[in-house]
């Protein structure tokens, strides 16, 4: 593509953006949700004129269905992009997050294992995930008064870079670019501050392979090593949409726990695969609200690292072997004292 065209194109989304963001925050919600419900027809009609990417995504939709039918698959690829027209709505009205009015919109179930964690000081890590409305959920708790921070990728588009950025930051949320993330991530919570990290992109480096709906999917190791380098506990946060209120649920886990098997790459896959899990639970819920249209599972592992991966799988069941053995130890201990 022409750098004139590639001006033109982005010029045209930026502008494209503003006007419906302006659309958004100066009606109703309720209009502004009927005017992302229109998006979302022409997403559809944008997928299905794309044939390699709608085969991607009924490919991806299959590996949770492959019980469903290609006509059951494309009405659920139909409701997904009417979910991500009324979230790109949502999107564009996060500047009008405010404290006061926050029980309008979001709930948020397991709120206490946040606020625990966070008392702690040593940080806090909230994997996300491209489901539901994340960005909704960062910016209420950072609304609410807590310094969060969000990992967000560099748009190739610069002024619409800023424009979404400046959209984030409005209710108090922080944003850490993604290729620099490292440093500032290790700063913010040696301060006590909390960083969500998502964890259901395709990842090219930093990453493992983890079972994902049964099949190996390359995943960022983020939340399981900045947690073992600070201390800082990972907890797992969803925030699911409903429909009939078109309001929303952020559901947090306890921190998540695993056994030390003095094998660190064992650790992180234990955590790493225990949010995985947390996700697929989510998605089997409301399938319709995380994106399917990107390769996840894309990028394979060789013959090397499935051995590798045998390995750690092979230590983890030992030490969680050794743990049985204990609890039985001490159980028969205590009868025998009693």
């Amino acid at each position: 593509m022409s750098k004139k065209r590639n001006f033109l194109l982005d010029k045209t989304t930026y502008l494209s953006l503003k006007y419906f963001t302006w659309f958004c925050q100066s009606t109703s919600r309720n209009l502004a949700l009927a005017g992302g419900s229109v998006v979302g027809w022409i997403f559809w009609v944008l997928l299905r004129l794309q044939g390699k990417r709608l085969r991607m995504t009924l490919e991806n939709m299959g590996t949770l269905y492959p019980e469903k039918s290609e006509d059951e698959l494309l009405r659920l690829s139909r409701r997904t992009t009417r979910h991500f027209g009324r979230f790109l709505t949502d999107g564009c009205r996060l500047p009008l997050i405010k404290r006061s009015t926050l029980e309008e919109n979001i709930k948020f179930e397991g709120l206490e294992h946040y606020i625990k964690a966070h008392a702690q000081g040593k940080g806090v890590i909230l994997a996300t995930a491209h489901f539901g409305h994340f960005e909704v959920a960062a910016c209420s708790l950072a609304a609410m008064g807590y310094p969060v921070w969000s990992i967000i990728r560099e748009v190739d588009n610069p002024d619409l870079d800023k424009f979404m950025d400046a959209a984030r930051c409005a209710p108090g949320l922080g944003v850490i670019k993604k290729e620099r993330a490292a440093r500032e991530v290790l700063a913010h919570l040696r301060s006590g501050h909390t960083v969500t990290v998502h964890i259901d992109q395709k990842a090219s480096f930093n990453h493992i392979y983890v079972p994902f709906f049964g099949r190996m999917a390359s995943t960022f190791t983020t939340p399981a090593v900045m947690s073992m380098r600070t201390g800082a506990p990972v907890l797992s946060m969803l925030c699911f949409r409903d429909d009939a209120t078109d309001t929303y649920l952020a559901r947090i886990s306890p921190p998540i726990e695993y056994i030390p098997t003095g094998d660190k790459r064992a650790d992180i896959r234990q955590i790493t695969m225990t949010l995985n899990l947390i996700l697929e639970e989510a998605v089997r819920q409301a399938p319709e609200q995380w994106f399917w249209f990107h390769g996840r599972w894309k990028k394979q592992p060789t013959e090397d690292e499935l051995a590798e991966v045998e390995r750690e799988m092979a230590i983890i069941r030992s030490a969680i072997g050794a743990r049985a053995s204990q609890g039985a130890s001490a159980s028969q201990g205590a009868s025998a004292t009693t």
